[in-house]
């Protein structure tokens, strides 16, 4: 029998609001949701887990990570109670559930979050005030201030820290998950059932395509292929140990799509009129400047390089290594963990769909 917790549905409005309680099960935003799917009662049955206290059946659910809140149910609610918002509050409220050690839950806090990311930001600069080398004024050389031995260090410690927390919170969401599913798809499923997800919904999401709001879907494209193309970018350059040229293109389209993508959120949340920009939750504000400052320092930083400005360029040096640091080491807990998150609940649910066909 599953466990009843009456606290449950005032966790996640902590994490969002939204008039949850003023739903009484009418089934319109299930009938108006284009992911909805026949027999999933999505997002209604999610509702009604939270109202009813069951936490297990909440967080075992993939289906919390099948919605990109498009705001259709919202819009179309008859009582106001936005389920849009329910869905986005109980995301954030299962990434604090699933991080190891509940270290999510610091950084859904606007107190103790704004603590924890002033604190690492201060550790790394100080890192940088120790280690920093010569100041070269004549000329821009950063790997003379900064000395490339560091950041591949630094880089390596950090990647190994990130990828290990993000595979333990993925390994405690798969349990939450098994506690409520039945997951017996063979091998030879899963692994068709990864390249399904991988190709239709990481590199492309076939899903987002349903919604109505295709300036939202470029958007989001834009910031997706934006990181994919940094991650190559400084992939090359690091097996190489050397800055190339195709690295370069590579690196400045990624950080234009970025700074797209992560600069047009910024503004639709500023005017705050469509559905998932009226209420926004401090990690929302913290991922975007986040993304969009890593994109405007590293423009900065080359063209205070061609310029020949040293002394500009080493502090925005220095500010980008922050940016980015704060952006890495925080992903596996706040809104960067959707991208490890959904991908791995769309996975696992259609090896489940392909087992029971």
């Amino acid at each position: 029998m599953a466990r009843v917790d009456p606290s449950l549905l005032q966790e996640v409005k902590k994490l969002g609001a939204f008039d949850v309680n003023a739903c009484f099960s009418c089934g319109v935003c299930t009938a108006i949701c284009p992911l909805s799917e026949e027999g999933g009662e999505f997002p209604r049955r999610l509702i009604r887990y939270a109202m009813l206290g069951l936490r297990d059946k909440l967080l075992g659910s993939p289906e919390l990570w099948a919605c990109y809140y498009c705001g259709e149910c919202t819009k179309s609610c008859p009582r106001q109670a936005d389920p849009g918002g329910f869905m986005m509050a109980a995301r954030r409220y299962a990434i604090t559930r699933y991080s190891w050690g509940r270290i999510a839950s610091i950084f859904y806090s606007k107190l103790w979050g704004s603590v924890a990311l002033t604190i690492l930001s201060a550790l790394l600069l100080l890192g940088i005030w120790f280690v920093h080398g010569s100041i070269i004024t004549s000329s821009v050389k950063l790997l003379e201030f900064i000395p490339e031995s560091y950041i591949h260090e630094v880089g390596l410690i950090l990647g190994v820290f990130v990828g290990l927390s993000a595979l333990a919170n993925l390994v405690i969401m798969y349990r939450h998950i098994g506690r409520t599913h039945s997951i017996k798809a063979g091998a030879s499923k899963w692994v068709r059932s990864f390249f399904e997800i991988l190709l239709g919904e990481v590199l492309w999401e076939n899903r987002y395509l349903k919604c109505t709001n295709r300036n939202r879907f470029y958007a989001h494209m834009s910031l997706l292929w934006g990181f994919i193309l940094l991650f190559t970018a400084t992939g090359i350059d690091y097996i190489t140990g050397a800055r190339q040229l195709s690295a370069t293109v590579l690196g400045f389209i990624g950080g234009a799509l970025i700074m797209y993508g992560s600069g047009y959120f910024i503004y639709k949340r500023m005017q705050g009129e469509e559905e998932y920009a009226l209420h926004n939750d401090f990690t929302d504000w913290v991922f975007l400047w986040l993304v969009f400052l890593a994109g405007l320092t590293g423009f900065l930083l080359d063209a205070f390089m061609a310029a020949g400005a040293a002394i500009p360029a080493y502090i925005t040096f220095a500010a980008h290594l922050v940016v980015v640091f704060d952006l890495i080491v925080t992903a596996p807990f706040t809104k960067f963990a959707h991208a490890g998150y959904r991908p791995f609940a769309l996975w696992i649910s259609k090896a489940i769909k392909s087992e029971v066909q």
